[in-house]
């Protein structure tokens, strides 16, 4: 999984350097005056999504994603244990749903294309399916991993 983890913040890391590039040179160009780029602002939009969702992939492989454990920290230790597996469960429930109704999105989206560029707007809905089940598949690994810690 170490691989998984590794492929998510390498294509975080380098699509967010790609947004830096595009944001500086939106920026650039409209205060300038000199050349005008319209396409900047959708790109920059497009890649955004895609970080947040690859980004929060990396995290939840790493265990590190939202969650309000105030309440399960103060339980024993095996009511605690049983209690974070109902909220992943339910965490990854909600991910597989959020999966399911982005894929209707992006295919009802296929034929919408950006407006200042010939590119596809179904890509940006893909966005939220790929990180959704790239989570789902990290928190499973960081579960196991878990598992396999406490029983050594």
């Amino acid at each position: 999984m170490r691989v998984l983890r590794a492929g998510l913040e390498g294509a975080a890391a380098v699509l967010l350097l790609a947004l830096v590039l595009v944001a500086l040179l939106q920026v650039a160009s409209r205060y300038s005056g000199l050349v005008f780029v319209p396409w900047t602002e959708e790109l920059s939009r497009l890649l955004f999504v895609w970080v947040v969702w690859l980004g929060a992939a990396a995290g939840s492989a790493r265990g590190a994603h939202i969650r309000f454990d105030l309440v399960v920290n103060r339980l024993p230790g095996r009511t605690a244990r049983w209690v974070r597996g109902i909220v992943e469960v339910a965490a990854a429930c909600f991910l597989l749903s959020v999966a399911w109704y982005g894929w209707k999105v992006a295919r009802t989206e296929a034929n919408s294309r950006f407006l200042t560029f010939d590119f596809s707007v179904q890509y940006m809905y893909l966005a939220a399916v790929v990180g959704a089940l790239l989570m789902v598949a990290g928190m499973a690994a960081f579960a196991l991993r878990e598992r396999g810690a406490a029983r050594s």
